[in-house]
C-alpha cells in the first residue's frame, strides 16, 4: 500500500490565536487531524479552513498577512543594524574557570534588544540549543517564517580579574615545573658525567 503525501496526512486549519509552535493569528497552517481534534478545536484556538470559514475570515487574515509582511520588513532592519554593531554585548560575573554565574538563555537575549534597540522581540524567535554559559563569541540562530539570520553575541566577564588571577597561578606554577624539569636534567647530566 502506497504511503499517503504529507497534504493527506494534515489539514489546514485557521489560527484564533497566535502560538509560537504553529503560527501568529489569523494565518492558516497545517496540523495533524488528530491535534485539530483533540486540542485546537475544543480550545476555540482554530477552526478548520473550510471554503466558508476562509471566506468569513477572508478580511482578517488579508490584514495578517500585511502584518506579517511589515513585523518581517522591521526584523530585517533590526537584525541588519545588530549586524553593523558587530554584536549582541553581553557583561555577566564568572568564576575563576570563566563560567557564568547566571547563564544567558532566549530571554536574556530578547531583554538586551529591548534595551539596546528599544524594540520587543519575542523570545521563541531566537533558537539556542543550550544556554551560555562561558565567556567567549557566540552565534544564536533568529527564525521568522522565511527570515533566518546568524546574530553574533560577544560574552565578557564583569571581573576579569578573577581569571587574571588564575591565570597568573596557572603561569608561576608552569614555571616552576619547568625550573623543576631543568634541575632534574641538570642532576641526570651530572650523574651521566660522573659514571
Amino acid at each position: 500500500m502506497p504511503r499517503r503525501k504529507l497534504e493527506n496526512r494534515t489539514i489546514e486549519v485557521i489560527l484564533l490565536e497566535s502560538n509560537k509552535h504553529l503560527g501568529e493569528r489569523f494565518e492558516i497552517v497545517r496540523v495533524k487531524p488528530v491535534f485539530a481534534r483533540n486540542v485546537l478545536l475544543p480550545k476555540n484556538m482554530a477552526v478548520l479552513a473550510t471554503a466558508n470559514m476562509v471566506n468569513r475570515y477572508s478580511q482578517k487574515i488579508k490584514a495578517a498577512e500585511k502584518e506579517r509582511v511589515a513585523k518581517a520588513e522591521w526584523f530585517k532592519w533590526l537584525l541588519s543594524n545588530i549586524e553593523k554593531d558587530g554584536w549582541l554585548l553581553f557583561t555577566g560575573k564568572v568564576n575563576k574557570d570563566g563560567t557564568l554565574y547566571a547563564k544567558i538563555d532566549e530571554s536574556d537575549i530578547a531583554k538586551l534588544v529591548k534595551e539596546t534597540y528599544k524594540l520587543d522581540v519575542e523570545e521563541h524567535f531566537f533558537k539556542m540549543k543550550k544556554k551560555i554559559t562561558t565567556i567567549w563569541d557566540f552565534v544564536v540562530p533568529f527564525l521568522y517564517k522565511d527570515i533566518k539570520w546568524d546574530i553574533a553575541v560577544k560574552v565578557n566577564a564583569e571581573n576579569p580579574e578573577v581569571i587574571e588571577k588564575k591565570e597568573k597561578v596557572k603561569i608561576s606554577e608552569d614555571d616552576q615545573k619547568v625550573s623543576e624539569d631543568s634541575e632534574n636534567k641538570e642532576e641526570v647530566k651530572e650523574e651521566m658525567k660522573d659514571e
